[in-house]
């Protein structure tokens, strides 16, 4: 009985005894366990970057904004000038705007073509314009062969009377030459017939694309009878010989060949090169040497 009542040091033994009673080491305690992280230093973090993008964002949308005001500040000067310049253009050639030398040019009336009453006016052949007529006003009629206008303020008609021709030019000058007298010379159709007013003057350098080394200054211009705008054939193009045409072959060069079926077919016009023009005056003067 003794045995089998334990002193309470004892049963207490039993329950724990002293090899199992495990010691837990001392874990030294870290810097975050120290010091905790606070969250709102970690939102704050967070934000840094954002707030750099959204800098970021507003100066490339600062820039982008100025440069599209910088374009769009150009673009409408340039409109500006366009509508300017435009508007100069209108109020020059506008029919509201009278010009003061509309009657120095146009279309003559069929009624003043007929013979009603004598005028006094004379007319030189382009074949008389020579350096003797310096200076001197004369008045020819014949056809408009070529027309080439420089700008708007000058032109240049070649005009062709009997094979001849004489180049005249006509260039703005103010109480003189005016942008409709020009506008309405670059306007004529090749082969119109037409009348120049104008004063002959000499140029320094020969004159190529002309029989006549004079020119005229236009004053002038009336249009007698207007050709169409688009003729079958050009009278340059069947006034070249053949032998040109081969040469400008050989040269690699490619000209237009007016052939024969062409010319007979077209004759009136055909008829207009110098070259015909010198067979027949030719054949009557034969006649008038025979009779």
């Amino acid at each position: 009985m003794y045995d089998q009542i334990k002193s309470p040091s004892q049963s207490s033994s039993q329950h724990n005894p002293p090899s199992q009673i495990l010691l837990s080491p001392l874990v030294p305690m870290s810097s975050d366990t120290q010091n905790p992280p606070n969250p709102n230093e970690e939102e704050e973090e967070e934000q840094q970057p954002d707030a750099a993008n959204n800098n970021d964002n507003n100066n490339a949308g600062s820039i982008s904004k100025k440069a599209a005001k910088k374009e769009a500040a150009k673009q409408q000067k340039l409109h500006s000038k366009a509508a300017a310049a435009a508007a100069s253009l209108s109020s020059a050639t506008s029919p509201d705007a009278p010009d003061p030398l509309a009657a120095h040019y146009g279309d003559v009336p069929l009624e003043e073509l007929q013979s009603k009453a004598v005028t006094g006016r004379q007319w030189t052949e382009v074949g008389s314009l020579t350096e003797e007529l310096r200076d001197r006003t004369v008045l020819v009629r014949g056809r408009v062969q070529t027309v080439r206008a420089v700008s708007k303020k000058m032109a240049f008609l070649i005009v062709r009377e009997k094979g001849l021709t004489v180049q005249c030019v006509l260039s703005v000058c103010p109480d003189v030459v005016s942008l409709g007298l020009v506008k309405f010379a670059t306007g004529l159709s090749r082969e119109s017939y037409v009348d120049v007013e104008g004063t002959v003057s000499v140029p320094d350098s020969p004159i190529i694309g002309a029989s006549q080394q004079v020119e005229i200054q236009v004053r002038k211009v009336y249009c007698i009878s207007k050709a169409v705008p688009s003729l079958p054939i050009n009278i340059e193009d069947a006034a070249r010989s053949e032998v040109e045409i081969d040469k400008a072959l050989l040269a690699g060069e490619q000209l237009v060949r007016v052939n024969q079926d062409t010319r007979l077919n077209f004759r009136v016009l055909d008829l207009r090169t110098r070259s015909n023009q010198g067979i027949f005056r030719i054949q009557c003067q034969v006649e008038n040497v025979s009779y």
